[in-house]
């Protein structure tokens, strides 16, 4: 999963430096299907799109919970169901960005495909993570965006161009020394509907375990 958020973390960290604001008209759930998630229990990754607010679920059961991210707050909160808690945390505090972008090299290949039903351009990224194919689509918002504090003072060129389009991956595999391709990651079902903002708030009730994370950061 490493990989694969940073990944995500070098393509779209660039949406909030921008001073534009995307025109994105999409509301619903990206239903992902992620081979490392399977082996880990869990195959299908729920992804929410409301505005600029993202929720992504993870677990089975009772272990359940949810990121939610709130990207011109640079804020990610973390539900934990089991417990009936929540942890709230600085995004550009969790996820160092910058030097992992610019070492990226990102190309657009002006290819198409249709996923789930939508087109997306196929981009080719190389980074010291390995050499990675994405299809990304426009106008349906940003992957996990982090905030300004984060940009390199002077994004890359490719940065720039997303920059100024926004986008979000709908593939990404992952190409070997040897040739071969594994998907990482795709798109399977998209939704397109109306959410509630409940989704995006912590459930009423929950505890804030945000200073006991922050105490263990101390100790460490």
């Amino acid at each position: 999963m490493k990989k694969l958020l940073i990944i995500f973390t070098a393509f779209f960290a660039v949406a909030i430096f921008s001073n534009q604001t995307h025109a994105q008209n999409f509301e619903g759930v990206i239903h992902y299907e992620s081979a490392e998630m399977a082996k880990m229990g869990r195959g299908n990754m729920p992804y929410m799109i409301k505005g600029q607010r993202n929720r992504v679920e993870f677990g089975m059961g009772q272990k359940t919970g949810a990121m939610i991210l709130v990207p011109n707050k640079s804020k990610m909160i973390v539900i934990i169901d089991e417990m009936n808690a929540y942890m709230e945390m600085n995004i550009n505090h969790a996820i160092d960005t910058p030097e992992d972008m610019n070492k990226t090299e990102a190309t657009n290949t002006g290819e198409s495909k249709t996923i789930a039903g939508r087109t997306c351009e196929v981009w080719n990224m190389k980074s010291d993570e390995g050499t990675f194919e994405t299809c990304l689509a426009k106008g349906m918002g940003t992957f996990m965006m982090p905030g300004r504090d984060m940009m390199p003072e002077e994004p890359p060129a490719w940065a720039k161009t997303l920059m100024e389009e926004g986008a979000i991956p709908l593939e990404v595999i992952e190409i070997k020394g040897n040739g071969s391709r594994i998907i990482k990651m795709k798109a399977k079902k998209i939704e397109e509907k109306t959410l509630s903002d409940d989704l995006f708030e912590v459930p009423e009730g929950y505890r804030n375990m945000s200073g006991m994370r922050q105490g263990m950061q101390n100790r460490n």
